[in-house]
């Protein structure tokens, strides 16, 4: 597993975009609407994860699917169907709040926060904030996720999923 590299490509991914005048001539009906549809992938995303459903997450999640984790790993779509199957993705509870939301042509943009708990591992049952970054892009079939970053606010990441940051100081 490499670490933190993709944050800068999704970074620099974004700020093309956006420099390039990409932006979509949409009407706010339609960014809505296609606001919405991002969000109901979103919730069949955590139901998919929840239930252990991959079937369902290889169409909502791109084969090329690429997650700066906030365990502070940059995982494949494979490994993180490997942490669903091993447990580490199991939550008691998750609440997401959109913050920001962005479409340029056939790419959307959301950036927010989520309040969850853990189920198991180190922290569970305590409360974390984690801010993130997903990016959607519109194919035949509809919007597959292409992109996720995620960080733990105030906490070292690779803590909550059992392997601490040794570059960071308690």
């Amino acid at each position: 597993m490499k670490t933190l590299g993709a944050l800068p490509v999704l970074t620099a991914v974004a700020i093309a975009l956006i420099a390039g005048g990409a932006r979509a001539k949409s009407a706010p009906d339609d960014i809505v609407a296609i606001h919405a549809q991002i969000e109901a992938n979103n919730h069949a995303v955590g139901r998919a994860i929840g239930r252990r459903d991959f079937a369902a997450l290889e169409k909502l999640w791109a084969p090329s699917m690429v997650v700066n984790s906030p365990g502070n790993t940059i995982l494949t779509r494979a490994q993180v169907f490997q942490s669903v199957q091993d447990d580490k993705l199991v939550y008691s509870s998750v609440k997401s709040i959109s913050d920001a939301f962005s479409v340029f042509k056939d790419v959307a943009i959301e950036t927010g926060h989520e309040n969850i708990v853990m189920s198991n591992g180190p922290m569970a049952g305590k409360p974390l904030i984690r801010r993130y970054t997903d990016i959607w892009q519109k194919t035949n079939e509809g919007w597959v996720q292409i992109a996720r970053q995620a960080t733990c606010v105030g906490i070292d990441g690779g803590a909550v999923y059992s392997h601490p940051d040794p570059a960071l100081k308690p």
